[in-house]
């Protein structure tokens, strides 16, 4: 199982790599043109620092200080855009919606031990962490299944991965998303994929996510017949195929799915099949954006489905025994109402005079 996973991630990995050495002559031109600006700059701020220090000993202090904070500032600007993949945002732009996930740092191609190694750098220990795992499985044909979970326990029903839940941030993530599996789906994982981590603002929380893949070794019916505890979630199938995967995502709206759910759903898919994440992106655009559209217009029509229906409550005046009697009659309006519509038709279907209040 491990040997293709690895396959396509060497595969994934050789089409990044084709890609980039496109631009090799470009980047060396670059380094030479940096190279020769330090040397030149060094030598001009050497200048400069001997003729300040003719003139007062005391400026060359000052401005040997600031050059070292400024030094200092850039390396840490270096060191930390390793982590930072992605623009400072809220979201990730996906499918003309913003997905409420922001990746710090893509892992799928490390090895174990670096990953363990940088979760241990970013976080304190003790500190918990969100993992979203997807739990995969083949069929006897060998195509690829996963697990997708509705939960309908808060105010807005959402969708989220296979297993969901908190882990330490200081952890070997292969291990807990082995004991994850077992006390969600409990099924043992055959191999274990870590996408990355970010920060996830989706379903009106805010935390951090690590994203795992994992394979296991059954078949996709006991994965299939497999029942949440309680009864505010449930669970479906899904074929890993770009199609299927695009109908899924594009079955509710963008707003309800767990962002980093989204994000290791698409990255499982490009993994198998390398370079659909765009054909993905393609297949939910329009249907994401009908659903927004239909759900402005409910917002704005919200109000007017919910007014007590309208009560007409006209005076006749009748001929009662040779008198004249003034007797209320109450008739409802369906909705919805006109106000104008219901005095004009009261008037004209009556032949005795009728006046209202």
């Amino acid at each position: 199982m491990r040997g293709f996973w690895l396959m396509r991630v060497a595969r994934a990995r050789e089409q990044r790599v084709l890609r980039d050495s496109l631009l090799t002559g470009f980047r060396l031109w670059g380094v030479r043109r940096v190279q020769r600006r330090t040397i030149v700059g060094g030598i001009a701020g050497c200048v400069v620092l001997a003729a300040v220090g003719l003139w007062n000993w005391r400026m060359v202090a000052v401005v040997l200080g600031a050059a070292v904070m400024v030094a200092t500032a850039l390396s840490h600007r270096g060191r930390s855009s390793e982590e930072t993949l992605e623009p400072a945002g809220e979201g990730w732009a996906f499918g003309g919606e913003r997905i409420a996930f922001r990746l710090v740092s893509d892992v799928l191609d490390r090895k174990p031990r670096e990953i363990t190694e940088r979760l241990a750098a970013r976080y304190r220990p003790g500190q918990l962490v969100e993992m979203v795992l997807w739990v995969v499985a083949s069929d006897r044909t060998g195509q690829l299944w996963t697990l997708v979970q509705d939960r309908f326990g808060d105010d807005v029903p959402s969708v989220t991965s296979s297993a969901v839940g908190l882990v330490p941030g200081v952890c070997d993530p292969y291990l807990e998303a082995q004991r994850l599996s077992l006390s969600e789906t409990g099924l043992a994982l055959a191999d274990v994929l870590v996408v990355g981590w970010g920060t996830d603002t989706s379903l009106d929380a805010r935390r951090d996510a690590i994203i795992v893949i994992g394979q296991t070794g059954v078949g996709v019916e006991q994965l299939g017949s497999h029942v949440y505890e309680g009864g505010a979630r449930r669970s479906h199938l899904i074929e890993l195929h770009p199609d299927a995967v695009a109908r899924s995502l594009a079955s509710v709206d963008a707003r309800r799915w767990q962002g980093a759910a989204v994000r290791g759903l698409v990255q499982c898919i490009d993994v198998l099949y390398p370079g659909s994440g765009p054909l993905v992106e393609e297949l939910v655009a329009d249907p994401w954006r009908n659903r927004r559209m239909f759900s402005r217009v409910g917002r704005l029509t919200k109000g007017a489905g919910d007014r007590d229906e309208l009560v007409v409550s006209p005076v006749v005046l009748k001929v009662i025994d040779g008198g004249i009697t003034e007797q209320r009659e109450e008739r409802e309006v369906g909705k919805p109402f006109n106000v104008e519509r219901a005095l004009s038709w009261e008037a004209t279907s009556r032949a005795v005079p009728t006046r209202y209040r």
